[in-house]
C-alpha cells in the first residue's frame, strides 16, 4: 500500500512540474524607450524582428505635416506584404517601443506605450493581421495613472499602472496565453506593489 502511495504521489509532483515547465515565460527582446522625443520631424525607426511567420518589418515615422492626432506613423510588413497601418496622436513624453517574446513558443508581441496608452499587439495567424491582444484603455485603473506593459524578472507579462504624487498607486494584471481561446487571459493582483522600474527586465 505504501509503494502504490509513494507511486501516486511521484506521478502527481511529476504532473505539477511538468505544468509548472509547460507555463509561459516572457522575455523582453527590444527596448526602444520614448524614441519619438529625438526624432527629428518625417524622420523614421525601422527595425526587423524574426518570428514564427517570417521577419516583420516596423517603420514608424514622425509625421509633421498632419494634426496632433496623427502625430506617429506606423507601418508593418511580414515578409513583403503589409499587415498594418496605424496613426498615433502628439502625447508628451513620446512614445516607447517594446519587443516580448514568450519563450515557451518563440511569439513576440509589440508595445507601443505612452503616458496615456499602453496597446500590446502580434500577427495572428488566422485572421492573418495584426490583432490588439492588450489596451490599457479596457481596464480599471485610477485616474491619471501611467500605464506600463512589460516582462518582470520573474518572467510574469503584466500591465501595470502607476501614479505618483501624495497617495501613489502601484496596480497590476498578469496576463497568459490560453492556446484554446488563442488570446490572453488575465488576472486582476491588486495594488501595493513596488515601482515597475524595479522588477521590470
Amino acid at each position: 500500500m505504501r509503494k502504490c502511495v509513494a507511486v501516486v504521489l511521484g506521478l502527481l509532483v511529476m504532473a505539477l512540474s511538468a505544468v509548472g515547465f509547460a507555463a509561459d515565460s516572457f522575455q523582453q527582446v527590444y527596448e526602444a524607450k520614448n524614441f519619438t522625443e529625438g526624432m527629428k520631424d518625417n524622420q523614421a525607426l525601422t527595425e526587423t524582428f524574426t518570428t514564427p511567420y517570417g521577419p516583420i518589418r516596423f517603420q514608424m515615422r514622425k509625421l509633421w505635416q498632419t494634426g496632433s492626432d496623427k502625430r506617429l506613423h506606423l507601418i508593418a510588413w511580414l515578409k513583403d506584404k503589409r499587415i498594418d497601418e496605424s496613426y498615433f496622436p502628439k502625447v508628451e513624453k513620446g512614445y516607447t517601443f517594446r519587443v516580448i517574446k514568450d519563450t515557451s513558443n518563440s511569439e513576440l508581441y509589440f508595445v507601443i506605450e505612452s503616458v496615456e496608452r499602453a496597446c500590446l499587439f502580434g500577427y495572428s495567424p488566422d485572421a492573418q493581421k495584426f490583432v490588439t491582444y492588450i489596451d490599457s484603455q479596457n481596464y480599471a485603473h485610477a485616474d491619471r495613472a501611467v500605464p506600463c506593459i512589460v516582462a518582470l524578472k520573474d518572467g510574469d507579462l503584466v500591465l501595470a499602472f502607476e501614479k505618483n504624487g501624495p497617495t501613489p498607486t502601484h496596480a497590476r494584471y498578469q496576463f497568459e496565453w490560453d492556446p484554446d481561446t488563442k488570446w490572453f487571459s488575465y488576472t486582476d493582483i491588486g495594488g501595493g506593489w513596488s515601482p515597475i522600474d524595479e522588477d521590470k527586465q
